[in-house]
């Protein structure tokens, strides 16, 4: 095999035992000697800075450390590729684990004529298939590999960058990613790569989706958390939709019918019912709690604004 030249680039955020795991597990990922891993560190307060201390003594020549305040995924994505030696890039998280050839297949894509190569992402085999993992697989709401039509030409709401590999220059023309996208008193991003690959797409970037770029997501999910994220996710809808109206409207984001307030209120009445999840089932139930948070999370962000906060402005 030919020799190759990735800049891995991670963000990271308090998952010291995850984080420490993955870097283990890159000696498996067929090609890494040829690559650079770039973790920013980006203001743990679990450990992670003694994890990564270890690992600089263990892997000097491969790893690279960056260490910053809590700033957003975005900010130390930018970060990792002003940093970067290489001319490709390829962004991944720390709770993701590449199959042996996905460096390589990513590689052979963006040789292919293309300028940013979406891999797949499976659950790790560690995660159990629970009626939430069942919800969340048909929902897509996680990851809809399956819902694309046109994987030869990617649409940008369907970037992950999970795992995604990139030529550098293109992520540079586009600006890099929207770092005004993090909200700071959540401690929570969403969108950044949606925005990266619409404003790599307007640059002319050709973007696709490598179905042999595979790697497994190790990220446990309870009901609790992800009803948490789906509120985090409204609450975000909201603030991109103050920023770039026309991107929302475009993915159809914003949430269908007036009177959100009232909608909140009827969901929690209904969700309070003893025994619903029983007489209608599990992913009926779901999809009405789902939707309770994502709407109490888009009403918090629209509320805070309406009592005199200062908009945002793109």
């Amino acid at each position: 095999m030919s020799t190759i030249r990735f800049s891995l680039v991670t963000p990271t955020f308090n998952r010291a035992s995850t984080l420490k795991r993955m870097l283990q597990h890159l000696h498996t990922v067929d090609g890494i000697n040829g690559c650079e891993v770039i973790i920013i560190n980006d203001g743990s307060t679990d450990g992670t800075d003694e994890v990564l201390a270890d690992y600089l003594q263990a892997m000097p020549k491969l790893l690279r450390v960056i260490t910053l305040s809590n700033g957003g995924p975005a900010r130390a994505r930018n970060t990792g590729v002003e940093a970067a030696k290489n001319e490709r890039i390829l962004f991944i998280d720390d709770d993701v684990f590449p199959h042996p050839d996905m460096l390589y297949q990513h590689w052979n894509m963006l040789d292919n004529g293309y300028d940013g190569s979406q891999g797949i992402l499976l659950w790790h085999q560690e995660i159990a298939v629970t009626p939430l993992i069942r919800y969340i697989d048909s929902r897509g709401s996680q990851f809809a590999f399956e819902q694309i039509e046109h994987p030869e030409d990617l649409g940008s709401e369907h970037i992950y960058t999970g795992n995604f590999a990139v030529r550098r220059d293109a992520v540079l023309q586009a600006g890099g990613f929207c770092e005004r996208l993090f909200d700071h008193e959540l401690a929570f991003s969403a969108f950044e790569d949606t925005m990266l690959g619409c404003s790599m797409k307007k640059k002319g970037a050709r973007l696709g989706l490598n179905r042999k770029a595979v790697a497994d997501h190790l990220h446990h999910m309870s009901e609790t958390g992800y009803l948490r994220r789906e509120y985090n996710v409204g609450s975000g809808v909201a603030q991109l939709e103050k920023l770039f109206p026309e991107i929302t409207q475009h993915l159809g984001l914003k949430p269908r019918g007036s009177f959100i307030s009232l909608q909140v209120g009827l969901l929690r009445i209904v969700n309070a019912l003893p025994g619903l999840r029983h007489v209608i089932g599990y992913q009926a139930s779901m999809r009405m709690r789902h939707r309770a948070s994502f709407l109490r999370g888009y009403r918090r962000y629209e509320k805070e604004y309406s009592m005199g906060k200062e908009r945002p402005t793109a």
